[in-house]
């Protein structure tokens, strides 16, 4: 069974965590494992095993490139957004791609980005990694985002929030509902690098 990682009160996935001051863990917090090498997005998995693969081991791979496809969309669909000034509700694609606490940090960002009139000025550079926790229902993934060349503008063009981090990794938990996988649940951590493609903290 994959471990709960409710940890970070305000650790969206890119975002809330830059946003709001004062982020603190939750009680009972859980250090992060060691992150698996970096699995990049596949294409449409097929329906046989490769002979090297029992039944198992091929749902936990078909489980965890569906749950990887979930994040690229959804970060895609965040990036759309935050180029645009933020958004006050989901959209069909966020409904699609995640839910629970990682959705509402998600929308804390937008909203807030969308009060204040900012917007970014490119998209984040991600990589997704595949964790060892795996159920049929639940699975744990690790993404690296690199917002480096990321400005947050506001709306006379002037970067803001200039002096925050700019590497995370985000340690992720996906649950399948009627047959969907969604990224619900997770924490962020800044970090100072990425090695080989690979989270480093």
């Amino acid at each position: 069974m994959v471990k709960r990682l409710r940890v970070i009160v305000c650790g969206l996935v890119v975002l809330a965590a830059l946003l709001v001051s004062g982020c603190a863990p939750v009680a009972g917090q859980e250090p992060s494992t060691s992150p698996s090498p970096v699995v990049s997005a596949s294409p449409t998995p097929t329906a046989s095993p490769t002979p090297t693969e029992n039944l198992q081991e091929q749902q936990q791979r078909l489980d965890f490139e569906a749950a990887k496809e979930a994040y690229l969309r959804s970060n895609a669909e965040v990036d759309r957004l935050m180029l645009a000034g933020g958004a006050t509700e989901p959209t069909a694609i966020l409904k699609q791609t995640t839910g629970g606490f990682h959705l509402e940090a998600m929308m804390n960002a937008l909203r807030t980005f969308k009060k204040n009139g900012w917007h970014t000025d490119r998209s984040v550079s991600i990589a997704v990694v595949a964790n060892d926790g795996w159920s049929p229902k639940e699975l744990s993934l690790t993404a690296c985002e690199d917002l480096t060349n990321v400005r947050f503008l506001n709306k006379r063009g002037k970067e803001v929030l200039a002096d925050r981090d700019r590497l995370y990794v985000h340690t992720l938990i996906a649950t399948k509902h009627r047959g969907v996988w969604k990224i619900t649940d997770g924490k962020s951590e800044a970090v100072k690098s990425f090695v080989n493609g690979v989270c480093e903290s």
